[in-house]
């Protein structure tokens, strides 16, 4: 019975500091050149989390192409410093960043230990609120897109989640897609709407249910998002989403044909640097002159004007920044970046599509699943960071029957955290 008390003590206190860490980790108190609150919190507690990647299929596989990039950054600083600039800063804030989000997967992994998944991503949830700063680049423009959007997003799923109910799922759905529709969020809104679907989809009857395999799953997404793309792009032009919206779409379509290309005129300047260097350039190496040409070139090529100072200040003022978390990883860290890109969309793709073939993936996943495809080509690493350590950490699959008694000892008072 003093064993049972104890070990159900433990449980509370263990659940407490993952609430506290997964908080902090939201929030992303910076310290210096990269390094957080969070990321020291989550390096300290190493001992605690690390047995735990081997329940998990592929976390042991992210951890180790993730060192890989690690040294690869170091090793491309090194092939580069005799025609380039390496900024040692820069460097520092790189590695810190890489190796904070390979920490915080494993944390998130064993904060599933101690608690169900809805919770997990209500308590990181609450620290992406807190963390909104009312100071950054167009918030004041639009609050909702530029700041709140995503952690509201999230803890409004989690509590749907704990419901347990899919009514409840969908109608926060529908909620959310209102306001982003109000407020212009194009591409949240493609999200939510998707991610409506196949929650819909998992609420037919009973009698409705075959059993689908992940493959098909698959396909049907891709399907199934080129079809929200288009209908989305339909009802922008429409000026369903207000006039604002309407303009821009109407711009960045007459400017490269393209929705996506109109909007990410960044990934001109990725492909024109990987045909040019296609080892990468390394964790603080900065672009030399030709480069810089070369990166506009690639911008322009999709009728883009780059002379205007976002090219110069933001994509490269001092760093490397692409747009994408494709694009940022292959130009930090060569091959190996790109390797490890591709180890998580595999893990995130089939760990998503297997939920939704067995009728289970929750509109949270879904919605994270969906969002982090979208960051990987569309959306800046820094950005992404704290979705992808989320989504990666809930969307690993935990294998059967396995348990780790120093790290979980309390399995038996209570069924294990449902995934999904």
């Amino acid at each position: 019975m003093r064993s049972l008390r104890a070990a159900s003590q433990n449980l509370v206190g263990n659940r407490i500091l993952a609430a506290v860490v997964l908080i902090v980790l939201g929030m992303r108190l910076e310290l210096l050149q990269g390094l957080t609150v969070g990321y020291v919190a989550v390096v300290a507690l190493a001992p605690v989390w690390f047995r735990v990647l081997r329940l998990y299929r592929g976390a042991t596989t992210i951890i180790i192409t993730g060192a890989a990039c690690l040294v690869s950054g170091l090793w491309l600083n090194a092939l580069a410093a005799p025609t380039h600039s390496i900024a040692a800063g820069e460097t520092l804030g790189t590695v810190i960043s890489l190796g904070g989000i390979l920490c915080s997967i494993g944390f998130i992994l064993w904060a599933r230990e101690m608690m169900p998944v809805s919770q997990v991503a209500l308590w990181f949830g609450v620290g992406l609120f807190a963390g909104v700063s009312s100071t950054a680049n167009m918030f004041a423009d639009n609050p909702w897109r530029f700041g709140y959007a995503f952690s509201v997003t999230v803890i409004i799923l989690a509590l749907a989640q704990l419901s347990g109910r899919r009514w409840v799922e969908l109608s926060a759905l529908l909620l959310v897609a209102v306001v982003s529709m109000l407020t212009g969020a194009r591409s949240s809104f493609g999200i939510i709407f998707l991610t409506a679907i196949l929650v819909a989809w998992q609420m037919r009857p009973e009698r409705l249910r075959r059993g689908g395999s992940g493959w098909g799953v698959i396909v049907g997404m891709g399907a199934l998002a080129t079809l929200v793309y288009y209908l989305a792009q339909n009802a922008f032009l429409a000026g369903y989403f207000g006039e604002a919206a309407r303009l821009r779409t109407v711009a960045q379509l007459d400017t490269a044909g393209s929705l996506i290309l109109g909007g990410r005129p960044e990934l001109g300047a990725t492909l024109a640097l990987m045909q040019a260097r296609p080892q990468g350039f390394g964790a603080g190496t900065l672009l030399n002159p030709e480069e810089l040409l070369i990166a506009k070139t690639g911008m322009s090529s999709l009728n883009y004007a780059p002379d205007n100072g976002y090219v110069e200040r933001y994509m490269f003022g001092g760093h490397i920044e692409l747009h994408s978390v494709v694009g940022d990883l292959w130009a930090h860290f060569g091959i190996p970046g790109l390797v490890f890109t591709a180890v998580l969309l595999v893990l995130l793709v089939w760990g998503l599509a297997s939920a939704v073939s067995a009728n289970h993936a929750s509109a949270l996943l879904i919605f994270l699943g969906v969002s982090i495809v979208w960051e990987l080509f569309f959306g800046p690493l820094y950005t992404a960071t704290r979705m992808l350590i989320l989504v990666v950490g809930l969307v690993l699959v935990r294998r059967t029957g396995d348990v780790v008694s120093p790290v979980r000892p309390t399995a038996r008072l209570g069924p294990p955290a449902r995934e999904g």
